[in-house]
């Protein structure tokens, strides 16, 4: 299964996307933030960098890898921790090595 890179998801970091966290429903969300990594680690060809969407809803759903889905760039598996949660939302981390 081939992820999206960074650039795509810099390219559609405006649009909607969607997490199925229990199978069924699918919760909309938008990218809050997409971070490079500046490590010295990283091969010349590696790329690591971390993507954080933002939910509307405020159950907290456990780590663990769910579906994503993007009108343009499909359906996909992500690792996703949750990393922050109030009263207007979560937000889902995933980091890409």
């Amino acid at each position: 299964m081939n992820l999206p890179t960074q650039q795509l998801f810099e390219a559609n970091n405006q649009d909607v996307f969607e997490i199925t966290f229990d199978g069924i429903n699918k919760n909309p969300c938008q990218i809050k933030e997409i971070s490079s990594s500046k490590s010295s680690m990283i091969d010349q060809e590696g790329q690591q960098f971390s993507v954080v969407f933002s939910t509307a809803t405020t159950q907290v759903y456990e780590q663990g890898v769910y579906v994503v889905s993007h009108p343009k760039l499909g359906e996909f598996e992500l690792f996703l921790v949750p990393v922050f949660g109030d009263e207007k939302g979560v937000h889902y981390e995933a980091v890409f090595t």
